[in-house]
């Protein structure tokens, strides 16, 4: 039986901030990303930028993920991070398919223009002393892979690891994920490599750990169980999971008071509709729950839908 590698949450756009780290960790996560956060935007001081960098004190082994066009804005805004010795590592987006982040030539743009890519990596592990690693994906479409060249140019960057989601950007983040590809990709090279893409399971790790990777990356279905990193804990309570997830987030939203519009409470509400339903997928009521919830407006009306679902 093989054993399985260290297990990550991965970064996620809205959703990966500290309350959804705190979650991942207490429950196995050995590795947790930041969401993605503009190079610009902390180089020119954006106080909503730099919030997307904070951290919770409990937080023992988060990385920075940075996304931007810009080999010197990045390699700036790596050396800031780094000041703010919060972080285990700085991790660069090469993967993102979301037309605002490729419309700024960031994210999975760069597989379209890899010198560029490569220029950026260099820049950045030459900015900073700690690890420093990639985020990509096999290319822009299954008639234009790019994986052999990436992973050349990343390791002519001299970083430290890369991470694939095993998908074409054509692909976003639905279909196969091509395993066989991994499995090549780890056996053409020393760089240490991760895999991400559709892990749900036990057995879905399982079957990506078969690939030699030295890591796997956990993203959505972390959101629906932040305790699937421990697969052996079947303890899960959807119930005091979301208690415990609103509990942090209005933790989280009271540190943006110094620039919101919005009270705590507020913003708590705002943020949490998009987490809550995730917990009670498939629960009778979920789907009343997760068609009610902009009538819900307080953490008291969260509360009370938490304890409403699935009880009948």
């Amino acid at each position: 039986m093989i054993s399985l590698p260290p297990v990550y949450l991965a970064p996620m756009a809205e959703f990966t901030a500290p309350p959804m780290r705190v979650m991942c960790e207490r429950y196995g996560a050995q590795r947790t990303y930041t969401e993605m956060v503009n190079a610009e935007g902390i180089c020119r001081n954006s106080e909503k930028t730099l919030f997307l960098l904070e951290t919770f004190p409990e937080e023992k082994h988060v990385w920075a993920h940075l996304y931007g066009p810009d080999p010197e804005r990045l390699a700036e805004a790596a050396q800031r991070v780094e000041a703010l010795g919060r972080f285990e590592g700085i991790d660069i987006n090469a993967g993102c398919p979301v037309p605002r982040i490729t419309a700024q030539g960031a994210g999975s743009a760069l597989l379209h223009d890899l010198p560029r890519l490569e220029k950026i990596l260099s820049a950045v592990k030459k900015a900073v002393q700690l690890p420093v690693s990639v985020k990509t994906r096999l290319g822009p479409h299954p008639q234009l892979e790019t994986w052999q060249e990436t992973l050349s140019r990343a390791e002519d960057a001299g970083i430290d690891a890369i991470t694939f989601h095993a998908r074409f950007t054509s692909q976003g983040h639905a279909g196969t994920v091509h395993l066989d590809k991994l499995k090549s990709i780890v056996e053409s090279t020393t760089l240490p490599v991760y895999g991400n893409g559709s892990i749900i399971d036990d057995t879905s790790a399982k079957t990506m750990a078969e690939t030699g990777v030295k890591a796997l990356l956990i993203a959505r279905a972390a959101l629906e169980n932040p305790m699937i990193f421990n697969f052996q804990n079947t303890d899960f309570n959807p119930h005091a999971l979301a208690e415990e997830h609103l509990a942090l987030e209005l933790r989280y939203r009271a540190l943006a008071q110094r620039f919101s519009r919005l009270t705590a409470e507020e913003a708590t509400v705002l943020t949490f509709r998009r987490h809550i339903f995730r917990y009670f997928k498939g629960l009778p009521g979920a789907n009343t729950m997760r068609g009610n919830l902009m009538h819900l407006h307080s953490c008291e009306d969260i509360r009370t839908a938490i304890k409403n679902v699935g009880v009948f």
